[in-house]
Formats: C-alpha cells, sequence, structure tokens
C-alpha cells in the first residue's frame, strides 16, 4: 500500500510592486500563467519569467513555481 504522486501541470506566478498605497505600504500585484509542463526545467521557467516580467508595467518582486501532483493509492 503507498500513495504515489504524479506530476501533473504546473503554474508560474509573476508578482509586481505597483507602488504605494493606503499608508505608504507597498501594493502587490501577481499574474498568472498556468498549464507549465512539469517537465519543464527550473532553469526555463525562470528565464521565461524574467522574459514576460520585462513586458510588464511594474517591476517585478518574486516569480514562484507552483507543483501539482495527483496522488494515487496503489496496493
Amino acid at each position: 500500500m503507498a500513495i504515489i504522486a504524479n506530476k501533473a501541470n504546473s503554474k508560474l506566478k509573476l508578482y509586481f510592486n505597483a507602488g504605494p498605497g493606503e499608508g505608504d505600504k507597498d501594493v502587490i500585484k501577481n499574474k498568472t500563467y498556468s498549464n507549465i509542463k512539469a517537465t519543464a526545467a527550473d532553469d526555463d521557467v525562470y528565464n521565461v519569467g524574467i522574459e514576460l516580467s520585462q513586458l510588464q508595467e511594474y517591476p517585478l518582486v518574486n516569480l514562484v513555481r507552483m507543483e501539482e501532483s495527483q496522488l494515487i493509492y496503489e496496493d
């Protein structure tokens, strides 16, 4: 009896600093890109994220890859 985790697609989330908001606290906006192949190398995903961030209005403050896995129970 074991649980097997099969990697599914992942997502790329970019966080941007949209400037000061209430109380001079920075407003953080984000964009999510879905259906990133699970087999894509982290270096490649990072580089694409950097390229995409250069097309945006606000400066990039964080880049996150979110992994999804399907959990399967096997006897």
